[in-house]
């Protein structure tokens, strides 16, 4: 039965994906609903993975309205950030035990002076967390869940964290031989778009648009099991979906 299925993301290529990915684990085709980023760009929270942390942010207590008091309301939602955040992004981290600073708890991480003054005390790699796609996706689900609180409605919701990114799970649907895929650093630029084709698709200028992942989306849904077998973040999305369709 179909399903209505709402989507926080960090952009357009991301939703299409998940979306691909969910139709594909549960074998029906549903409605979804693109809630972050809004459709034209320009909404208030801005994309990336900074527009799903305002979001988040921003909307915990506006959960539980959209699975009632919505039309229609959603029977799931989707919250996805990719892993290389964990990396890279020092906001992530502002708030773990470790991060010794005067300015912690008192404000937002994404709008801190000291970050934006080069005074920011966070250390990369975080010495809290394992420092591993499995140690990212962890800490990011974590912090996410911290920011969204705990909802009676929590069981209607999904956090996904592709490692590196969900750039992973396509290189994993087209290679069978490279192992730790979600180890690979920005797989976008070092494996898909390193030549102007990728297994017979063109890459302009060698950069990445919906067109171009629109051509990879029947690959990566023929390819969904080998997906699973060389990604743990794609592992957990699909448990996770089963859990959720077993008890809708």
């Amino acid at each position: 039965m179909r399903k209505v299925i709402g989507i926080v993301g960090e952009g357009p290529i991301d939703q299409m994906v998940l979306k691909a990915a969910i139709n594909r684990i549960t074998g029906e085709s549903h409605i979804y609903r693109n809630i972050q980023p809004e459709q034209d760009m320009l909404g208030e929270f801005g994309n990336g993975w900074k527009g799903v942390y305002r979001w988040c942010e921003t909307n915990a207590e506006l959960i539980p309205a959209l699975f009632s008091a919505i039309s229609p309301a959603l029977d799931l939602l989707i919250i996805q950030m990719d892993g290389d955040v964990a990396r890279k992004e020092k906001e992530v981290h502002c708030r773990c035990e470790s991060t010794i600073c005067p300015k912690k708890n008192e404000e937002s991480p994404l709008v801190c002076r000291q970050l934006k003054e080069g005074n920011c005390p966070v250390i990369i790699p975080c010495r809290d967390h394992v420092n591993s796609p499995e140690g990212y996706r962890i800490h990011l689900e974590q912090l996410l869940r911290s920011l969204i609180g705990d909802p009676a409605s929590k069981e209607k919701i999904v956090i996904v964290i592709p490692c590196d990114s969900t750039d992973a799970w396509t290189v994993a649907a087209y290679e069978e031989d490279i192992d730790d895929i979600e180890a690979v650093v920005d797989p976008w630029e070092r494996i898909i778009s390193l030549k102007k084709e990728y297994h017979g698709i063109r890459i302009p200028g060698h950069k990445k648009n919906t067109a171009i992942y629109r051509l990879f989306l029947p690959q990566i849904i023929n390819n969904w099991d080998s997906i699973t077998g060389h990604c743990g973040s794609a592992r957990k999305l699909e448990t996770d979906i089963r859990q959720w369709a077993m008890k809708s």
